[in-house]
């Protein structure tokens, strides 16, 4: 018996992409997302019970962030959005004492059209349809798909090529989960 054997064959997987996304931080300064699935997402008939600190690997945000966490991820619900299912990230702050962090959620799909649109700017290709928005707290990427809406966001340094990796790999896994 080999020392992996042990690794029940989910967690092999899981760590394998954790290490993948731990090598791929770098310095301090946001980085792209080295390649990583989700599982499948399936939502349940009320989003607050879903748990998406548990479904997004902690090390996916510290590359998007260029960063470690200073804390576990936080469940929230999104303001302005009753039901919705969140998870914040905090990354500390940077040399200048900006705050560093990330934020995703998932709300009624009502809410994507709902939102004050300062700066805003059509995505293409994300879900139904997508657009950057400069929110109250950070730059944000919001999601359209049928049955739900997404926001992900990152203060402290604008990364969009981030938000657009992590709203993808959000969308595959809620995609998959519907199958």
């Amino acid at each position: 018996m080999g020392w992996v054997d042990w690794i029940p064959r989910g967690r092999m997987a899981a760590l394998a992409a954790t290490f993948t996304l731990l090598t791929a931080c770098g310095g301090g300064s946001p980085t792209t997302l080295a390649p990583v699935t989700l599982a499948p997402l399936t939502l349940p008939p009320e989003l607050a019970g879903l748990d998406l600190c548990a479904a997004i690997p902690p090390a996916a945000l510290e590359a998007v962030l260029g960063r470690k966490l200073v804390s576990a991820p936080a469940r929230f619900e999104y303001p302005d959005a009753p039901g919705s299912a969140g998870c914040q990230y905090d990354a500390g702050q940077d040399s200048q004492g900006n705050a560093l962090f990330a934020y995703v959620a998932l709300a009624a799909p009502d809410t994507y059209d709902r939102q004050p649109r300062y700066q805003d700017q059509s995505v293409s290709g994300i879900g139904d349809a997508a657009y950057f928005n400069n929110g109250a707290d950070a730059r944000q990427l919001w999601v359209r798909l049928d049955k739900v809406a997404l926001v992900v966001a990152i203060g402290g340094v604008p990364n969009e090529t981030g938000l657009k990796q992590l709203a993808v790999l959000l969308v595959d896994a809620i995609r998959a989960g519907e199958h």
